[in-house]
C-alpha cells in the first residue's frame, strides 16, 4: 500500500489540445473541438449523459476567460492556465457527481491525485505546445522567438 494512491493521476491532453487550438485557431475551432470531444466521451463512457460535454465546455470558457489574465504565448502563462483548468475540471467533475449521486465521498487520495494531475499536465504543456508548433510550422520558423528555439 502506498502513501499516495495515484490511480486517479492522469495527464489531461485534451485540455492542452483545446488551449493550443484556442491559441492558434481561435474560439470557434477550439469550442467545437471541446464540445465534440466531450460529446464523444459521453457517448462511449456510459456515465451521466452530458457530464463531459458540460465539463469540457466549462474548460473552454475557462480558457476564454483565462487568456485575459494569462498569456498563452509565454511558458509561465501556459503552465499556470493549464494547471488551473485541470483543477477546474476535477472540481467540476466532483461537484456534478455530488449533485447526482449520494454515494460519493470526498477522499484525500482524490485531492492528491487531482493536484498531481494538474501539476503534471501543467508542466508538460510547454513541451506539447512546442511539439505541436514544430509539426504545424516545420523546422524553419522559431516557435518561441524570445527563447531562440
Amino acid at each position: 500500500m502506498s502513501l499516495i494512491d495515484l490511480d486517479l493521476f492522469d495527464l489531461d491532453l485534451l485540455i492542452i489540445i483545446i488551449a493550443y487550438l484556442y491559441w492558434f485557431y481561435g474560439k470557434t475551432v477550439s469550442g467545437s473541438f471541446a464540445f465534440g470531444q466531450g460529446l464523444l466521451i459521453d457517448i462511449f463512457s456510459g456515465g451521466l449523459h452530458g457530464l463531459f460535454t458540460l465539463i469540457y465546455f466549462v474548460v473552454f470558457l475557462g480558457i476564454c476567460l483565462g487568456t485575459r489574465i494569462f498569456n498563452l504565448e509565454g511558458v509561465k502563462g501556459q503552465v499556470l492556465l493549464i494547471f488551473l483548468l485541470v483543477l477546474l475540471k476535477e472540481t467540476m467533475f466532483f461537484l456534478v457527481l455530488i449533485v447526482f449521486s449520494t454515494e460519493i465521498v470526498f477522499s484525500k487520495s482524490f485531492l492528491l491525485g487531482s493536484v498531481a494531475s494538474a501539476i503534471g499536465t501543467g508542466l508538460i504543456t510547454p513541451i506539447i505546445f512546442y511539439i505541436f508548433s514544430r509539426l504545424r510550422r516545420g523546422n524553419s520558423v522559431p516557435v518561441y522567438p524570445g527563447l531562440g528555439i
